[in-house]
């Protein structure tokens, strides 16, 4: 059958995107495949299609029950046949399932679950291992991929058990699929997977030219918390009359506070976190989808797997924990194409929270006497550190384009500079409004003591390589636990203290945050303009392996080692 046909047909659309056309043509010749590309770029058409395009059945691996459930529930409505098993599953139902999945000739022809389900389930796995001795198995399918890793922002324990995919059910294409993940992570899943040279890579750029972001400043007062709602209350009664909105926030209990008062200022307003029930949080998204409600706030929790296509502002009230994240959420708007807007509300008390929560997490980690869990949990928790760090240098440069600026984290590695996006983003609106030509300066000095530090240390590695020029760890000052109140001392001497106290903190941190953020750029120039060369390398063996960026030198770097190179950013 020619695929155009079944696209009409079944999806509606009279042709595909150009990276979709070479995926799926990928999918028809049986590659292993790696995709990388943004939220709402259509990578789930680029495998529901060839599954209905080749014999036998294709098996859709999911972290998220509830994406399960809404991508299941999508191709139904379309006519298509699949199932998805879960342990949510009633016994009827799954007994049916099962009795199909014995059948000689199969009508499922996408089955969802979870790695769970399918390579640990000991009921469910002799099915499996039956389709593939009878080849009816036709693909497995990782959505969400960047779960597998440990370096990405949202890993998932027992996503991991996908790496058994390739030994248990060998000459099984593969294809693993992610909308956020940086070259480190990537090459982990590559890894864990066992993709070798053969597998296909497809990644489309990051750049979203429909999405104007907006980073505003917002105070940790109740007064200033308040004044922010309603400034967006006044945005959505105004310039987003009518037009559906999300409003995330970094806490179940900070979604339920905001909703709240979103309702007293007059906008239909809900909460969605992982902490309601599920009837609850259908029902309300269910809501949110007919437009019944304007704005959802939400934790992360909310959006994954959502195709609302007319999303025209998603509002951040709290800082994001990471760029990967950030990029998935704006992602949720403008879905149609259509312009829309990322605006962010953000305060350094929120980055103190974090650090609270980081802190507490080391703690209770050094208790374990697990020494493998104990390493693990560690390192997840640094990674998550680090990875807020990227998120307040992505803040608070105001120097390049936002697009530019979160195209290259993902590396992407694109050298356009400040004014590319024209009116997409605050930095580049501020640039051609005032009218002025770029402000550069001279980092000749910095640049070589880079470069002089990558032919030094032992092991240049990224994260070793600034924490050596900046200092670490003498720089910057443990934040030290809140203190009890003691109910005989005086309340406004006390809340006076501490507030004295968490200022001078913030300003002690803030001579290194600049300093790393400053490195970082010049990083980012010395890496775009070819004076260093990035590899993505394997460090280490077992549970205790990691990927590394390796820094090596061009030739052309002994020039600015040299003085004979100006670098100036």
């Amino acid at each position: 059958m020619d695929y155009k046909t079944t696209l009409k047909s079944v999806f509606g659309f009279d042709e595909l995107r150009e990276f979709q056309k070479d995926v799926v043509q990928s999918m028809l010749n049986d590659d292993d495949i790696l995709v990388i590309s943004p939220t709402g770029s259509g990578k789930s058409l680029c495998f529901q299609l060839p599954a209905l395009l080749k014999e036998g059945m294709t098996i859709v691996l999911s972290p998220l029950r509830s994406l399960i459930y809404d991508q299941v529930e999508s191709l139904k409505a379309k006519g298509i046949s699949c199932e998805y098993l879960n342990g949510d599953l009633g016994v009827r139902k799954r007994t049916k399932i099962l009795s199909e999945l014995q059948k000689e000739i199969l009508n499922i022809k996408l089955l969802y679950s979870t790695p769970e389900s399918v390579l640990c389930n000991d009921e469910l796995k002799p099915y499996i291992y039956n389709l593939h001795k009878k080849g009816l198995i036709s693909r497995f399918v990782l959505d969400e991929a960047h779960c597998i890793s440990t370096w990405g922002h949202d890993f998932r324990p027992n996503y991991l058990k996908v790496k058994k995919i390739k030994s248990e059910y060998p000459n099984t294409p593969i294809i693993a699929l992610t909308a956020t993940a940086t070259e480190k992570v990537n090459a982990d899943i590559r890894d864990i997977l066992q993709m070798d040279d053969k597998t296909k890579i497809f990644q489309s750029s990051f750049l979203r030219k429909n999405l104007n972001i907006t980073i505003k400043h917002r105070g940790s007062k109740k007064t200033e918390e308040k004044e922010v709602l309603e400034e967006i209350a006044l945005k959505l009664k105004n310039e987003y009359k009518n037009k559906s909105a999300i409003l995330y926030a970094f806490s179940r209990n900070k979604c339920e506070e905001l909703s709240s008062i979103l309702n007293d200022l007059g906008i239909q307003s809900d909460y969605y976190h992982a902490g309601l029930g599920a009837k609850r949080r259908n029902e309300t998204q269910e809501q949110w989808l007919k437009n019944d409600i304007q704005i959802i706030c939400a934790t992360i929790a909310f959006g994954m797997g959502i195709d609302k296509s007319d999303v025209r502002v998603v509002f951040h009230f709290n800082l994001p924990k990471n760029i990967e994240g950030y990029y998935q959420e704006i992602g949720r708007a403008g879905r149609d194409g259509k312009r829309s807007d990322c605006i962010m509300y953000y305060s350094e008390h929120d980055n103190i929270i974090y650090k609270q929560m980081a802190d507490k997490s080391k703690k209770q980690i050094g208790e374990v006497d697990n020494k493998y869990y104990q390493h693990k949990k560690m390192e997840l928790v640094k990674n998550e550190q680090q990875k807020l760090y990227d998120m307040m240098g992505f803040l608070e440069n105001l120097k390049d384009c936002r697009h530019i600026a979160l195209s290259n984290y993902f590396g992407e590695k694109r050298k356009d500079k400040i004014g590319f996006c024209n009116d997409l983003c605050d930095n580049c609106i501020k640039f051609h409004k005032n009218g002025q030509k770029s402000v550069k300066e001279n980092v000749t000095k910095l640049a070589q003591e880079i470069l002089e530090v990558i032919t030094q240390i032992r092991e240049p590695f990224k994260e070793n390589v600034i924490k050596k020029i900046v200092g670490y760890p003498n720089k910057i000052p443990k934040r030290k636990q809140k203190k009890e109140f003691d109910s005989n001392s005086e309340w406004n001497n006390y809340k006076e203290e501490y507030e004295r106290k968490k200022n001078e903190i913030i300003e002690s941190n803030r001579e290194y945050n600049v300093k790393e953020k400053k490195i970082k750029r010049i990083l980012i120039h010395l890496i775009v303009n070819k004076y260093i060369n990035v590899e993505i390398i394997k460090k280490g063996t077992g549970y205790q392996s990691s990927f590394k960026e390796e820094y090596k030198l061009y030739k052309k770097s002994e020039k600015v080692m040299k003085g004979e190179k100006k670098i100036v950013v």
